[in-house]
Protein backbone atom coordinates (compact mmCIF):
# COMPACT_ATOMS: atom_id res chain seq x y z
CA UNK A 1 0.00 0.00 0.00
CA UNK A 2 0.79 3.23 -0.85
CA UNK A 3 2.10 5.91 1.85
CA UNK A 4 0.35 9.31 0.75
CA UNK A 5 0.71 12.24 2.18
CA UNK A 6 -2.14 13.84 4.69
CA UNK A 7 -2.87 17.77 4.97
CA UNK A 8 -2.11 19.27 8.32
CA UNK A 9 -4.11 19.15 11.01
CA UNK A 10 -5.97 16.18 9.88
CA UNK A 11 -6.01 12.41 10.80
CA UNK A 12 -2.46 10.79 10.05
CA UNK A 13 -0.52 14.21 9.37
CA UNK A 14 2.33 14.95 10.95
CA UNK A 15 2.75 18.34 13.28
CA UNK A 16 4.86 19.77 16.20
CA UNK A 17 3.40 20.14 19.82
CA UNK A 18 4.35 23.10 21.45
CA UNK A 19 3.59 22.83 24.81
CA UNK A 20 6.03 25.94 26.42
CA UNK A 21 9.07 24.00 27.15
CA UNK A 22 9.88 22.18 24.07
CA UNK A 23 8.65 20.98 20.99
CA UNK A 24 8.04 17.56 19.85
CA UNK A 25 7.29 16.10 16.61
CA UNK A 26 3.76 13.94 16.69
CA UNK A 27 1.93 12.16 14.56
CA UNK A 28 -2.25 12.70 14.90
CA UNK A 29 -4.04 9.47 15.47
CA UNK A 30 -7.51 10.74 15.99
CA UNK A 31 -9.93 14.20 16.63
CA UNK A 32 -12.09 13.96 19.14
CA UNK A 33 -14.31 16.78 17.95
CA UNK A 34 -14.31 18.47 20.74
CA UNK A 35 -10.90 21.02 20.26
CA UNK A 36 -8.77 17.83 21.49
CA UNK A 37 -6.47 15.44 19.52
CA UNK A 38 -4.77 12.15 20.53
CA UNK A 39 -1.39 12.45 19.08
CA UNK A 40 1.76 9.80 18.99
CA UNK A 41 4.87 11.63 20.03
CA UNK A 42 7.60 10.55 17.45
CA UNK A 43 10.89 12.70 18.37
CA UNK A 44 11.15 9.95 21.51
CA UNK A 45 13.57 12.32 22.99
CA UNK A 46 12.11 12.08 26.70
CA UNK A 47 11.11 8.21 26.44
CA UNK A 48 10.46 7.93 29.93
CA UNK A 49 8.50 10.98 29.77
CA UNK A 50 4.84 9.34 28.88
CA UNK A 51 4.77 5.27 28.91
CA UNK A 52 2.91 4.69 25.41
CA UNK A 53 4.28 8.11 23.37
CA UNK A 54 0.11 8.65 23.34
CA UNK A 55 -1.20 11.75 24.74
CA UNK A 56 -4.63 14.16 24.68
CA UNK A 57 -3.66 17.62 23.75
CA UNK A 58 -5.58 21.10 22.33
CA UNK A 59 -5.66 21.36 18.53
CA UNK A 60 -4.45 24.67 19.53
CA UNK A 61 -1.19 23.38 20.85
CA UNK A 62 -0.20 22.18 17.01
CA UNK A 63 1.75 23.76 15.09
CA UNK A 64 2.80 22.54 11.03
CA UNK A 65 6.26 23.70 11.15
CA UNK A 66 9.14 23.36 14.08
CA UNK A 67 9.40 27.29 13.69
CA UNK A 68 7.10 29.77 15.43
CA UNK A 69 4.74 31.45 13.22
CA UNK A 70 5.87 35.28 12.66
CA UNK A 71 3.73 37.73 14.75
CA UNK A 72 0.66 39.43 13.34
CA UNK A 73 1.79 42.75 11.75
CA UNK A 74 -1.06 45.27 13.67
CA UNK A 75 -4.12 46.48 10.97
CA UNK A 76 -2.92 50.08 10.81
CA UNK A 77 -6.04 51.05 12.97
CA UNK A 78 -5.74 53.28 15.95
CA UNK A 79 -7.94 54.27 18.62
Amino acid sequence: MLSVPTEFPRVGSHGFLDDGAKVEPVRILRDNGDGNVLVSLTGRRFPREIASGNRTVPLSALRETEQPLPPAKPSGRRR
